[in-house]
């Protein structure tokens, strides 16, 4: 008896991947319609502070210039410099990591505690930046909807979540890490709470039209 390996099954032969897809670009474009720029940005930070049951909320216009030696790639080197920082004192929960990453599809509509636009909101950061990020627990979260800073991101995986405390990321990216050394984290250990970083600086409005 003879069988067919893997390779040269009937499923591999004759399926292709296919499959409904987003534009996340146009999409992050139709939130920002509905979130008029202003002070837009603030309140949703200080809202999803909120939804996660925080006590301690802070807010900081970061004017520092940290160095580009050290990056995940030497194009992100124009997100080093000033940015809008935000700290509130609750951790992500791998819910909470869910959530964040859907747009329009969070898992809020479930939980009848908490407010918001079933996460939407958090998306308003595209007003001021095209590279936002977040750091919580032992992770850095950065998101890239264009695919145009970090490395190997495309439209079906648009960022990278890196676990800076079990690995050794934290010795070969040292500058990547800088900007969130700010409200007592030193990114030596687990953070206790949630900073999210919107740099201003770098942010190039017609890449959205």
């Amino acid at each position: 008896m003879s069988f067919q390996s893997p390779e040269s099954s009937p499923s591999s032969i004759l399926l292709e991947d296919f499959g409904q897809k987003v534009d996340l670009t146009r999409r992050i474009r139709e939130v920002l319609i509905n979130y008029p720029e202003g002070t837009t940005v603030l309140k949703e930070l200080i809202q999803n502070a909120d939804d996660a049951g925080a006590t301690v909320v802070r807010l900081c216009l970061d004017r520092r210039q940290h160095s580009t030696t050290s990056l995940l790639s030497p194009s992100l080197s124009a997100f080093q410099g000033p940015a809008l920082l935000s700290y509130n004192d609750a951790v992500f929960t791998e819910e909470d990591f869910t959530s964040i990453s859907r747009i329009g599809g969070s898992v809020k509509h479930n939980q009848a505690t908490k407010t918001g636009r079933f996460g939407v909101g958090f998306n308003s950061v595209y007003h001021l930046t095209d590279l936002p990020s977040f750091v919580s627990g032992n992770y850095i979260v950065m998101f890239d909807p264009q695919g145009a800073y970090l490395p190997n991101v495309n439209s079906s995986n648009p960022g990278k979540r890196i676990d800076f405390v079990s690995t050794k990321a934290l010795s070969f990216y040292r500058d990547q890490f800088e900007p969130y050394v700010v409200f007592g984290c030193d990114m030596e250990k687990a953070v206790s709470g949630y900073i999210v970083s919107v740099p201003v600086a770098g942010f190039e409005s017609s890449e959205r039209e």
